[in-house]
């Protein structure tokens, strides 16, 4: 009997074990400086983009584009 007892032990801590792991997999270490990683990523591309329009609106507009006129050497 004494090796039947040795076996519930062994499947209670297996049971155990399997259920651990879900909880493992969640905290991840990789996951997390992945999404660290992809987090500054959004930051800097949204600096990017804030620049890129505060450039663009200290530009002058550009100068009013002039219609040709096909008739011109005629008048």
């Amino acid at each position: 009997m004494l090796g039947d007892a040795e076996m519930r032990l062994f499947a209670i801590a297996a049971i155990i074990a399997s259920l651990t792991l879900p909880a493992y997999a969640e905290s991840n270490p990789d996951k997390e400086q992945l999404n660290k990683a992809m987090e500054e990523k959004k930051k800097e591309s949204a600096e990017i983009e804030k620049a890129y329009r505060d450039a663009a609106k200290r530009l002058p507009p550009p100068p009013a584009a002039k219609k040709p006129d096909p008739w011109s050497n005629l008048r």
